[in-house]
């Protein structure tokens, strides 16, 4: 049977049945644009594009373009207390976004630890927290475990552990798994259950992940080089064509 409305015709064929259906059909436009917008950024970072996105901003050469604006950006990017690989003193400063349940920022990390040691005098690699916690359930928890074996001066040691077993680590660790994963890097368990208790180590979590959301992090890894920024899964080959030519 047909669906009509009262005093004859369809429903969809009064006005305000247009104004629904068409209503329905942007509604339906906009979820499959998004999708299609946020579906083709993972790819592209699963891909690899970040390569020719260093490859694009050497051509430019935009580190020359030292403004009020870039320096204040830089200074809220480059923080003197994060942990970092290379000579603290270097001209070129890469900060990495990370989050050490993300496979991209697994691939990279091999990658860029090989840029640190080929060019450790060239370069100074600051490593920041951006954990997506509805993306990979527990990443914050790793984050805090990391900051706070950053103030013993074990964050290496627990970032190298964390990503060596990324796959086994689930959405939360108990805390026998939590003390052996920080007896593996030599951290002081007592000491990582007083910095938890305190809320400066959730600021610092905290203050990483505004800091790249103000800056257009949308995932991970994205890096900042010298304060331009670029993002994804970038070669070996890419960092070695770029930095080789400075």
């Amino acid at each position: 049977m047909e669906s009509r409305i009262p005093n004859g015709g369809h429903w969809w064929e009064r006005w305000w049945g247009v104004l629904l259906l068409g209503l329905m059909v942007l509604v339906v436009v906009v979820v499959l644009g998004f999708g299609f917008i946020v579906g083709y950024y993972f790819w592209q970072i699963k891909q690899g594009k970040g390569g020719e996105i260093v490859k694009m901003l050497n051509e430019k050469n935009p580190f020359s373009q030292e403004n009020s604006e870039v320096k204040k950006k830089r200074e809220e990017l480059e923080l003197a207390d994060s942990p970092f690989l290379g000579n603290p003193k270097a001209d070129l400063v890469i900060v990495e976004f990370i989050d050490f349940k993300c496979p991209n920022c697994l691939a990279e990390d091999p990658i860029i630890r090989k840029v640190a040691q080929k060019y450790w005098s060239k370069v100074k690699i600051i490593v920041r927290d951006f954990p997506a916690e509805s993306l990979h359930p527990g990443a914050s928890e790793l984050a805090l475990l990391a900051s706070c074996a950053h103030a013993q001066g074990k964050y290496w040691a627990l970032h190298d552990i964390f990503f060596a077993n990324q796959v086994q680590l689930s959405e939360s660790l108990s805390e026998d798994k939590i003390k052996g994963l920080l007896d593996q890097a030599g951290v002081d368990f007592n000491q990582v259950k007083q910095c938890l208790s305190g809320s400066q180590v959730q600021m610092r979590v905290n203050r990483d992940y505004a800091t790249g959301f103000k800056y257009g992090v949308q995932g991970t890894p994205t890096f900042f080089i010298n304060g331009v920024k670029t993002q994804g899964v970038i070669s070996g080959e890419a960092w070695d064509k770029f930095l080789g030519e400075l």
